[in-house]
């Protein structure tokens, strides 16, 4: 049933036919992700959603929000190569059940721009290359979101995103649509998806147009009760788009969480790789949640998150 419903999303999307310049890389950096929790279940996410990171990963998680919450998040990738920065702020509604807006940030400093010391001659022994700048590489997504729900079992929302891009002197703009639902199944089991950049996102330069291609993230959720506390499982496979793991097969993730009053333990598997985390809830108002994640050829990510509601 997983895998039929990920072929009937992907028959779904819109049959639009991306430009001639569409990279297969060119929406990798909303790849990352969002939240330590996110990444401590390895990224099996769309179904589990249920805080101020549902407008980027399902925005359909946002009709069941109650209150109002700020998150933020940070990650060093690779040694503190790549930063990754996060942050969400989501409330109730009125006219939608829920409302969001989300900011990503990944950036690489101290990129070294360099030339030969004579630009005419050939690269040799006495004509070196030499650091001419340092530059830095930021990209940016900014997300506007709602979820609403239908009925008593099935929820949708959309996530309204525009990107800017900058590589040193160089900057791009561009605006998608993602789009999301959520459907309980039975009592603690949920189906879900995300349709994302439905129309294919373009990505404009300064003298080029790139563009994302439609993907589909769909998942499942259940919870049950184990002993004093609450377990969670989810599963969350990828297609479309660029994804695709190391066999050229769509990637499957799967994480599990136990919570026991103010104390959350989580495992997950992101695309083969391991990922462990711990998460501590405050006075009911503050969780701190701390994630890594290994990899065999890089160096391991952590991350770290905090979840404010007021």
């Amino acid at each position: 049933m997983f895998r039929t419903l990920l072929l009937a999303l992907l028959l779904a999307l819109p049959q639009t036919r991306p430009a001639a310049a569409a990279s297969a890389y060119a929406g990798e950096f909303l790849a990352l992700g969002g939240g330590a929790r996110a990444m401590a279940l390895g990224n099996a996410y769309v179904a589990v959603v249920d805080d101020a990171t549902s407008g980027y990963w399902n925005a359909a998680g946002l009709a069941d929000f109650d209150g109002r919450q700020l998150h933020l998040s940070h990650a060093e990738l690779y040694s503190g190569l790549v930063q990754h920065d996060y942050v969400a702020v989501a409330r109730q509604g009125k006219r939608f059940d829920g409302l969001a807006i989300s900011l990503v940030r990944v950036g690489v400093d101290d990129i070294k721009f360099t030339e030969l010391e004579n630009p005419a001659g050939a690269i040799g022994p006495d004509n070196r290359p030499l650091v001419a700048s340092t530059e830095t590489s930021s990209d940016y997504a900014l997300y506007l979101s709602a979820g609403h729900r239908l009925s008593a079992k099935l929820a949708v929302g959309a996530s309204l995103k525009s990107i800017y891009r900058t590589v040193g002197p160089f900057s791009a703009y561009g605006a998608g649509l993602d789009l999301g639902l959520r459907y309980l199944v039975a009592r603690g089991l949920t189906l879900a998806a995300a349709l994302r950049d439905v129309t294919t996102t373009p990505i404009v330069w300064d003298n080029s147009t790139d563009s994302i291609r439609p993907s589909a993230l769909v998942g499942l959720a259940i919870t049950r009760p184990v002993g004093a506390g609450a377990a969670t499982i989810g599963f969350a496979s990828r297609a479309g788009g660029d994804a695709a793991d190391e066999a050229g097969d769509e990637p499957v993730n799967a994480g599990v969480e136990y919570r026991y009053k103010t104390l959350a333990l989580r495992a997950g598997f992101q695309e083969s790789r391991q990922a462990l985390g711990l998460g501590i809830t405050s006075q009911e108002r503050l969780e701190l949640d701390l994630a890594y994640l290994q990899h065999e050829e890089l160096e391991s990510t952590y991350r770290f998150s905090a979840s404010f509601r007021f």
